[in-house]
């Protein structure tokens, strides 16, 4: 058996063709194995509010790390435990998967994985624009998709296209009911694709048809997010409550433009949620949609990827592993959000955040990131006006 690897010069796990790579891919026998870790260290906190908080903290975001395997172009398999937030998150299993990937445009996975969902959703963690995803986005996918689901998946992928059909349980981990049945769809078209001109638009729709119970509990399910940043300081100032529900859906469009270095993006999204009220059902209708704007300012500007139907991160367009042209990859970003978990006799807060963000990428592993943020949360049970300020050192491939 000949085992073969390399240092500078073999693709990175992630990286678009032709971008070398500072962690090696083992290939021996047909078998390549590509290490995985995406670690975050946060510092920041909330220096103004209208309620007293602790300020600023610093805690370890997100610990995974793990291993993926693909076995002579059929089957891909990922091995990941993801052990954060650190200080006081519970350990648990973040991807266990084995997909088929031997027919052309097709593949074919179960096991723990995220399903395709919406487009930040689909975005690598470490791959967004901003630390944290819009509220609506991470309320949205956490119905029914988001990480760490139980599920089984269809999906077709071309240049121009991305379909996906999936059926989920519910999250792995400790403390969590896998009783849960949804079934969740992604459609995604480029109508126009240039060397400097790219659109995107897509449709996603989840549907909980059982929703999660504990033996001898009525089923519940609470809609909440934390202010697009969490350093572990903070409430989830948008927050229902447990709902005694009978079924819930989320549906959305998604739309993106990229023109040479530009990039913009959206979402929006309504949830319908059917409350059960003694022997009657009460419909409940919840809101959201963001927009943002990155421009890559040093290095190749993000790339789509038919796989996920989403953008990575800028790269070195000078295949460089550090500093490229000098100063590091360089990107700036601005989003405005808003997300409302008000209806009827539930009134879970309306959040609007504004938010701004330097992204800088020294090394192709090695991420910093600063973002401010203003935000104000009315009714719910902390109406709240915020600035905050938030940190990010991250190491991913």
């Amino acid at each position: 058996m000949g085992l073969s690897y390399a240092g500078v010069g073999i693709l990175l796990f992630n990286a678009p063709a032709g971008v070398a790579g500072t962690i090696p891919t083992f290939t021996f026998n047909g078998i390549t194995i590509k290490p995985y870790a995406t670690d975050q260290l946060d510092i920041g906190g909330f220096p103004q509010t209208n309620q007293p908080v602790p300020g600023v903290g610093a805690r370890g975001g997100r610990i995974r790390n793990g291993a993926r395997v693909t076995i002579h172009n059929q089957i891909e398999l990922g091995g990941i435990w993801d052990f954060g937030p650190a200080p006081g998150g519970q350990m648990r299993l973040f991807e266990g998967q084995i997909s088929y990937i031997g027919l052309r445009h097709f593949v074919f996975t179960a096991g723990i994985f995220k399903p395709s969902f919406g487009l930040e959703s689909m975005q690598a963690q470490g791959d967004t624009a901003f630390i944290e995803r819009s509220s609506i986005s991470t309320i949205t996918r956490n119905i029914a998709a988001g990480i760490e689901r139980q599920a089984v998946q269809i999906e077709a992928h071309g240049k121009k296209y991305h379909l996906a059909l999936s059926g989920t349980a519910g999250t792995a981990g400790p403390g969590e009911n896998g009783n849960q049945r949804a079934l969740v769809f992604r459609l995604v078209g480029v109508p126009v694709r240039t060397r400097d001109l790219f659109f995107h638009v897509g449709f996603s729709g989840e549907w909980v048809f059982r929703v999660a119970h504990s033996p001898g509990q009525q089923p519940t399910e609470t809609f909440s997010d934390y202010p697009e940043m969490n350093v572990g300081l903070t409430s989830k100032y948008l927050n229902t409550g447990k709902i005694n529900l009978r079924d819930v859906g989320a549906f959305g469009l998604e739309a993106a433009a990229a023109w040479k270095r530009l990039l913009f993006q959206g979402e929006a999204y309504e949830i319908v949620a059917n409350k059960a009220v003694e022997n009657t059902t009460q419909k409940l209708h919840f809101s959201g949609w963001y927009a943002q704007a990155s421009y890559t300012l040093v290095g190749k500007p993000r790339s789509w990827k038919s796989r996920t139907a989403a953008f990575s991160s800028p790269t070195c367009a000078k295949n460089q592993n550090s500093m490229c042209n000098g100063t590091g990859i360089l990107e700036a970003s601005a989003r405005y959000s808003e997300a409302s978990l008000k209806s009827a006799s539930v009134d879970g807060g309306q959040q609007k955040a504004w938010s701004a963000n330097l992204n800088w990428w020294p090394m192709d592993i090695l991420k910093i990131a600063l973002q401010y943020e203003y935000g104000t949360i009315q009714g719910g049970r902390f109406p709240e006006n915020f600035h905050a300020v938030l940190s990010m050192i991250q190491i991913k491939f």
